[in-house]
Parts: C-alpha cells; structure tokens; sequence
C-alpha cells in the first residue's frame, strides 16, 4: 500500500481512502467485543470497542475487519436490517475459520510488513526485549508481535501464552514446530509454573529440564525457559528457547 512508516499510523487513512467510516465506543458491558464491520446498503463501517484499552489490539482489530473489507467476505451475521462482522478476542486468533483466518493473516501482513519487520529483528535473540522494542515500534500487541517473530527466528522457540495454569495459545518456530508435548495446563516442576504460582516474572530465562515440555529431547540438549506475566489480569508469556 505504498506505506514507509508504522503501518498502524495509517489505518484510519486507508479506511477513509475506501469511503470505510470508522467509529470508537467504549462497551465496557460488553467485553467479549473486540469490533465490527458494518453493511448498511451499499455503505461500510466499522465499529471499535475502546474498553479494550489496549492500542495495539485495537489496531489489530481494525486491521482485521479491513481484512474482511479488502477481501471481500461474505458477511456472517444479518440483524435488524444490518449485516457484517461481529468479532470477538477470540476471533483474532482463530485458526479454524477460513474468513477468520485470512483476515488475521491481513492484519499481520498490513501491521508487521516483512520487509519492514524483519530488518528490524536484526539478528537479535528471542526474548522480552525484542518482543517489546518491535511491539512498541509497530504499535501492536506483544502476542500478535511475538507471533509475528516466531515466522522470521532462525531459532528453536516456543511462546505459551497463559490464563492462570491453563494454556490458552502457543506457537513455535520452525525450527521447534512438533516439538512441544500436548498439554492443556503449565506442568509443575517448572520455573513456569513456580513463576505463575508465585505471580512472580523470571528476570532472566533458566535451565528447564526438556522432558517436562519437549515431545522429543535428543541428548545434551540444552532447554531455557522465562516467564513473564501481567498479574492483575493472570495472564502470563512463557518462551522456550533451545
């Protein structure tokens, strides 16, 4: 689209450039509301929750039902003379609904352009520092920017995403794809689950033992793991790292 800067910057811009009218609403009822795109006629629009006040899943969410715009989905809901989009948190991650998903891939691909973002990598490790430094500079979330690194590193990585003990998301590299065992909760015994236990971030990764995570562990194999939560909404990131 011609963008040479933050991409997130320009999304109310690409909206109006499409005759996309874009409104912000703070539903603080209604929390399992990320956002809409609207038909009324031949007219869009999409509508935010601003309750999720979070800029970078905001600008997630909008990239998102630009997705379902520019891509031209069939709406999937009709109501009281409307029809649209309705999307949830969830829906930002879903990996089952073709239209889900190629809207999420929009938003990654408009938000975290490859050759903006892989330059900015630079080579650089796999840790909170560089989630951070790219999510801040591409004004997203950090699950979406991790998610987004995990396409690029050369590395044999996971990030576990958690609510409480219980897995929510989790991705790998390619490099670490199949390898992390089937588990719905953190296992105990390691410095994860003492770390969510305690609500208490790891400063630093530590040694992890690899048969309490890895389906396969081939000998002399060195795992680290670090976690880091946000305690008041008990959620917390795990990454491993080989």
């Amino acid at each position: 689209m011609g963008i040479l800067d933050t991409p997130a910057l320009h999304l109310d811009e690409i909206a109006a450039s499409q005759k996309v009218k874009v409104g912000r609403r703070s539903l603080n009822n209604d929390l399992n509301f990320s956002g809409a795109l609207l038909f009324r006629g031949d007219k869009r629009a999409i509508l935010l929750n601003t309750a999720i006040a979070n800029a970078g899943r905001q600008n997630f969410t909008l990239a998102h039902e630009l997705g379902h715009y520019f891509l031209q989905h069939k709406p999937d809901f009709q109501q009281s003379g409307e029809m649209g989009f309705r999307c949830s948190p969830k829906d930002m991650k879903d990996t089952h609904r073709p239209q889900e998903i190629a809207a999420n891939r929009f938003a990654t691909e408009l938000l975290m352009p490859a050759t903006q973002f892989r330059p900015m990598m630079s080579g650089a490790p796999l840790d909170y520092t560089l989630i951070n430094s790219l999510a801040r500079n591409f004004v997203v979330s950090k699950h979406a920017c991790g998610s987004r690194i995990l396409e690029f590193t050369r590395e044999a990585c996971i990030i576990i995403h958690t609510r409480g003990f219980e897995i929510t998301n989790k991705g790998a590299s390619s490099a670490a794809r199949g390898r992390i065992m089937s588990m719905m909760q953190i296992p105990p015994g390691t410095a994860a689950y003492k770390a969510i236990q305690k609500k208490q971030s790891q400063l630093d990764f530590s040694e992890a033992d690899p048969t309490k995570w890895l389906v396969r562990s081939n000998p002399g194999i060195q795992l680290y793991e670090c976690t880091r939560g946000s305690w008041g909404d008990d959620v917390a990131t795990t990454i491993l790292k080989w």
